[in-house]
C-alpha cells in the first residue's frame, strides 16, 4: 500500500513548467525534468479532421510522414544516418483534433535533431522513392484496419453516434482510396498551407532548461512562417437516442460497440464519469465473460482528450442480443449509483496509479502538456483530472454517467445470414 500512496502523491501539478512564445508566435510549453539525459519534444499541428474533406482524408498524415523522410539540408540518406547514429526515436499520431510528431533523444543530440526536425517541415525533400514508400505503407495499414471487423466496428458506431457531416467521421489516417491518390505535389501544397506558426504547439520534457530550449527552437522553428488558420469549433454529437447501425459480413462472431456522450475536457464531471466507465469495465468482464461465458473480450472506457469526448462499451460475442441486454443492465446499475464503494475506490486508485506510472515517460509528459493546452487551453488539465479521481463516491460516478449519457448509439458487425439483432436500449424503455 505504501508504494501506491507514493505514486498517487507524485501526481500533483508540477511546478517546473514554463510557457513562452517564439518570435514568430509558436507557443512552447516546457517541463524541466532533472536527473537524466533523455529529452522529449512534441510538435502538434492543431486542427485535425476539421481541415479534411472526404477526398483529402489522410493528406496531413501523408504529408507529414513524407516531410519527415528528409529535407533539403538533411536529405533522405543523411537524415537516416543522423537518426541511426544518435539512436533518436520518432513517433507520430494523427487524431481528430491534431497531428503530433514526437522526438526522443539524448540531450547532447537535441540541437542537431531539432534543426533537422524543423527543416523537414519547412523545406521537405519529398523524394520520389520516399513518397512512394510512405504511400504504399499507409495504404496497407488503412486496408488492414478496414478489413478487420474488430477494428472497423468502431467506425460503424461512429456513423450512428456522431451525426451526418461531423468532422470526426473523417479518418485522419486516411482510407486506401484517398491515400493512393496523393502525390508529392499534394504533400508539398498541404505543408505550405498548414505549417504556420499559429497552427503549431511545441511541448518539451527533459533536462534542458527553458532558456537553452528557447535558443534552440528560435534558431530552428523560429523560421516557420507567421500566420494561423481559423479553426472551426467541433460540433456536438447528434444522434437519435438508442440507435443502431449494422453491417452484415460472413463471420460467426459479432463485434459490437455502444458509444455515449461524455463531458468535455476540463468539465467538473469528467473525473466521476471516467471512474464510472472504469467500473463498467470491471463489471463487463465479470458478468459477460465469467458469469455467462458470452464473450472472449469485453471492456469499457471513456476518451478524455478530445474537444468532444465519449464513453463506450465493447463486446465480441455469438449472442449479441443477450450480451447487449447485460451491458445495458450494467450501465443502469452504475448510473444508479449501485456499484459499491469498494469497487469505485479500487477503480479510482488503480486508474490513478496506472496513469501515474505511464506519465513518467517524456513522451507522455509532452502529450499531457500539449493536449491539455489544445483541448481546454490549460496544460494542467491531465494532472488535475488525475487528482480529481480521489474520493469519488458511487453516487457521484452514477450521477455523472446518467447526466451525460442520455442514450447510446450501437455499431455492430454481425453474421451475414442472420437477422439484424435488436440491441438493448442503453437506459431501458
Amino acid at each position: 500500500m505504501t508504494g501506491i500512496i507514493l505514486i498517487l502523491c507524485a501526481l500533483s501539478i508540477p511546478g517546473d513548467v514554463s510557457e513562452f512564445d517564439l518570435s514568430n508566435g509558436i507557443h512552447v510549453i516546457s517541463r524541466t525534468v532533472q536527473g537524466g539525459e533523455v529529452e522529449g519534444v512534441s510538435v502538434f499541428l492543431v486542427g485535425g479532421s476539421r481541415f479534411l474533406e472526404d477526398s483529402t482524408q489522410g493528406i496531413e498524415a501523408f504529408a507529414l510522414e513524407c516531410a519527415m523522410a528528409g529535407s533539403r539540408r538533411y536529405p533522405d540518406h543523411m537524415w537516416r544516418e543522423i537518426t541511426d547514429s544518435t539512436l533518436a526515436q520518432w513517433s507520430a499520431s494523427y487524431n481528430y483534433d491534431y497531428s503530433r510528431y514526437h522526438l526522443k533523444c539524448l540531450s547532447e543530440d537535441l540541437a542537431l535533431l531539432i534543426d533537422g526536425f524543423a527543416d523537414c517541415l519547412i523545406n521537405p525533400e519529398l523524394s520520389p522513392s520516399a513518397v512512394a514508400r510512405i504511400r504504399s505503407s499507409q495504404v496497407s495499414a488503412a486496408s488492414a484496419e478496414l478489413e478487420d471487423p474488430d477494428n472497423r466496428v468502431w467506425l460503424v458506431a461512429n456513423r450512428g453516434f456522431m451525426g451526418e457531416g461531423h468532422p470526426y467521421l473523417l479518418r485522419p489516417e486516411g482510407v486506401p482510396e484517398t491515400i493512393a491518390s496523393f502525390s508529392a505535389e499534394d504533400a508539398g501544397n498541404w505543408l505550405r498551407r498548414r505549417i504556420m506558426a499559429g497552427n503549431l504547439v511545441i511541448t518539451h520534457a527533459g533536462p534542458t532548461g527553458p532558456g537553452e530550449l528557447r535558443d534552440i527552437l528560435e534558431g530552428t522553428f523560429g523560421a516557420v512562417p507567421r500566420g494561423r488558420d481559423t479553426i472551426p469549433p467541433v460540433p456536438a454529437f447528434i444522434f437519435p437516442r438508442d440507435t443502431t447501425v449494422a453491417e452484415m459480413e460472413d463471420i460467426s462472431t459479432s463485434y459490437m460497440v455502444v458509444k455515449f456522450q461524455a463531458p468535455p475536457p476540463g468539465h467538473g464531471d469528467q473525473a466521476a464519469f471516467s471512474i464510472a466507465c472504469g467500473v463498467i469495465d470491471e463489471l463487463l468482464w465479470q458478468v459477460l465473460r465469467t458469469d455467462n461465458a458470452l464473450t472472449y473480450a469485453a471492456y469499457a472506457g471513456s476518451t478524455t482528450s478530445y474537444v468532444q469526448n465519449w464513453g463506450y462499451m465493447y463486446s465480441s460475442t455469438s449472442e449479441p442480443e443477450r450480451a447487449s441486454q447485460l451491458m445495458a443492465q450494467i450501465f443502469t446499475q452504475v448510473a444508479g449509483g449501485d456499484a459499491g464503494e469498494a469497487l469505485v475506490t479500487g477503480v479510482a486508485n488503480g486508474q490513478r496509479t496506472i496513469e501515474g506510472i505511464r506519465a513518467q515517460s517524456m513522451d507522455a509528459q509532452c502529450h499531457m502538456l500539449g493536449y491539455g493546452h489544445i483541448a481546454a487551453g490549460d496544460w494542467t488539465l491531465a494532472y488535475r483530472l488525475q487528482e480529481a479521481y480521489s474520493g469519488i463516491t458511487p453516487e457521484e460516478a452514477g450521477e455523472a454517467l446518467a447526466l451525460w449519457a442520455e442514450g447510446g448509439a450501437w455499431g455492430i458487425i454481425t453474421e451475414q445470414d442472420s437477422h439484424q439483432p435488436e440491441l438493448a436500449p442503453l437506459k431501458g424503455e
